[in-house]
């Protein structure tokens, strides 16, 4: 077992490092590929005028090569073009739109044309702004102030369009029916979508789907359950089934935000059942899982950035996804508060089981999500004491699963419950929850020192398992989490110098900080454990503290005395005990007291 164990510790180090390396690989890659295009543009500088988005594109990148040196012609060629390009071309469409706007309603009042032509002719020129830009682009090299006017061109055809039911008067003139606009927003975001996607233009698809979105919240007017969600699903799928050719993850994931927010308007207009809430979250939910597994399996998943993405996504998902599916189970049940988080927590472990078993990156923040809404739904449902020994079960069990399974996302997920229960044990526990008191025995036993007493046992067990098996851990947690031995030691004697103050007064807070301090200082030496001894010390420290500059003033005599003599009696036996077992360290006193001398005297 002990060399199966190695052997897995062996492969799993290897495939960090031949991570790494391909990273690296990559990066470099992408340098000489810029070194080698730069000669290329600058001496095909007589065709800048065809080729203008090349330089634009590039020039942060000539910036940071100069390096504080002096802008030669062709730098400074480079940010006039970026700014010719770019930020005219947005500045000039944003504009474009707004005289639009501005021209519908100069002519409702001056009466020129009828509604019927002031919607035909915004729509045609709209339109034909887009085949312009597009022809620009894709025809003569003018990609990026092809895109921009693409763009411009089809915001105005959308708005010419939704004129035609968004605008009363325009409503009533014409007489337009909302499914025969809906109809014609669909098809014009649809086109545009597709030709987009033909073009490689993710900006212009991204505005698309977004103006698709804006045609879904305008659906809610029809008063129907099932349009507005079946137009967002569909939305969504969408997006989800381009991945699979274009894995442009930046707008998958902007798209979760707009998806949830037109169904949360939908909700609040039409206020569905229950069934049908729920119904829509868990559809929505298993899109956006499907859409982070098409993700996964593209090669930009090595990209840190588009990585980081695809991390985020099913986080915001299923936290979006609980919230519909806890406002559905609040209508049905109010009692079964927290089965929203149980069911979510359910989909992600399967989505971890369907990615560890598939050839694709495995879903490691699935995992985590997995644990942390698990112990979220079970700190709902049950009570506050319940909810605590629930949450210490859970953070027990990721870890345990992490070292079967070989996921540290299990531990990432185990990490963030135990610090999500410090803080319930602070905020909640430490007030609602009974103290001790021995004429009420049960109460007792699900009160407050018994909630900190087996979080604190929790807590050292886990920072001896991490001491024991910290070559176990991924190679990011040992790189960029602290040791998480001492983070856990240090949190369970945090706790238990804050439950022994909550549960005693005045001299028997300090005997009770002076004993523990002396509990940890004995296990510290029993199990050569340095870190022990040290947090021993910090006890040792806090408790002096507190009966030099408290004790001193707010207890009588008698109880004065006591702190004193016991804090001294202690402090005595743990000097005692490092002179006996540490004799080797030499700490010069001797030298500085002027006692130095013959030993052996």
């Amino acid at each position: 077992m002990k060399d199966d164990e190695d052997l897995r510790q062996e492969v799993r180090r290897l495939r960090d490092d031949v991570d790494a390396l391909h990273r690296r690989l990559e990066s470099v890659e992408e340098r000489l590929d810029s070194s080698e295009r730069r000669p290329e543009e600058r001496s095909t500088e007589t065709r800048v005028e065809a080729t203008a988005d090349s330089p634009a594109e590039d020039a942060l990148t000539a910036e940071s090569e100069t390096d504080g040196q002096e802008p030669t012609v062709d730098e400074s060629r480079d940010w006039e073009l970026a700014v010719g390009i770019r930020w005219l071309g947005l500045a000039g469409a944003a504009a474009l739109v707004i005289g639009v706007a501005f021209f519908v309603q100069l002519a409702i009042e001056a009466g020129l044309l009828g509604p019927l032509g002031r919607v035909a002719i915004g729509t045609l020129g709209g339109l034909a702004l887009f085949g312009g830009g597009r022809y620009a682009a894709t025809r003569q090299g003018y990609v990026r102030w092809g895109r921009i006017a693409a763009g411009a061109g089809m915001a105005i055809a959308y708005l010419s369009i939704y004129a035609a039911y968004g605008f009363e008067g325009y409503r009533e003139a014409i007489g337009t029916p909302l499914w025969a606009v809906l109809l014609a927003l669909t098809l014009l975001v649809a086109g545009t979508a597709l030709l987009s996607i033909r073009d490689g233009a993710p900006l212009v698809v991204g505005e698309a789907f977004l103006l698709g979105y804006v045609t879904a919240a305008l659906s809610t007017d029809a008063a129907t359950l099932v349009l507005t969600p079946a137009y967002v699903l569909l939305l969504a799928g969408g997006l989800v089934a381009i991945a699979t050719v274009k894995p442009w993850s930046r707008l998958v994931l902007s798209s979760t935000f707009a998806t949830y927010g037109v169904l949360l308007l939908w909700l609040l207009d039409l206020e569905p059942s229950a069934t049908t809430i729920a119904a829509v979250a868990v559809l929505a939910l298993v899109v956006y899982q499907t859409g982070d597994y098409v993700l996964r399996g593209a090669d930009d998943i090595e990209n840190r950035w588009y990585r980081a993405r695809v991390i985020a996504l099913p986080i915001v998902n299923a936290a979006f996804g609980t919230l519909f599916l806890e406002n559905a189970v609040e209508d049905v049940a109010p009692d079964a508060l927290g089965l929203g988080a149980v069911a979510v927590a359910v989909l992600l472990g399967g989505t971890y089981a369907v990615t560890d078993r598939r050839p694709v990156r495995t879903d490691g923040t699935a995992a985590a999500g997995a644990v942390v809404f698990l112990a979220l739904g079970v700190v709902v449902v049950a009570d506050t004491f319940a909810g605590t020994v629930g949450a210490l079960a859970i953070v027990c069990a990721g870890v345990t699963a992490a070292n079967v399974l070989e996921e540290p996302g299990f531990r990432y997920g185990s990490h963030v419950v135990a610090g999500a229960t410090i803080l319930k044990l602070l905020a909640v526990d430490a007030s609602e929850l009974p103290a001790f008191d021995a004429a009420e025995p049960l109460a007792t036993l699900t009160g407050r020192p018994v909630a900190f007493t087996l979080t604190i046992a929790a807590f050292y067990g886990l920072a001896w398992w991490f001491a024991g098996g910290r070559s176990t851990l991924a190679d990011a947690e040992q790189r960029f989490l602290p040791p998480l031995e001492g983070a856990y030691a240090t949190a369970a004697t945090v706790l238990a110098v804050l439950v022994l103050a909550l549960e005693f007064s005045g001299v028997g807070v300090s005997i009770a900080w002076v004993l523990l301090g002396l509990a940890l200082l004995a296990a510290g030496f029993a199990l050569e454990v340095r870190g022990l001894r040290m947090l021993a010390i910090g006890v040792f420290g806090l408790a002096t503290a507190k009966v030099f500059l408290v004790d001193t003033m707010d207890l009588d005599t008698v109880a004065r005395t006591l702190s004193f003599l016991v804090l001294g009696v202690v402090l005595l036996v743990a000097s005692y005990a490092y002179a006996r077992s540490r004799s080797d360290v030499d700490l010069g006193l001797n030298e500085v007291l002027g006692l130095e001398g013959d030993e052996n005297e």
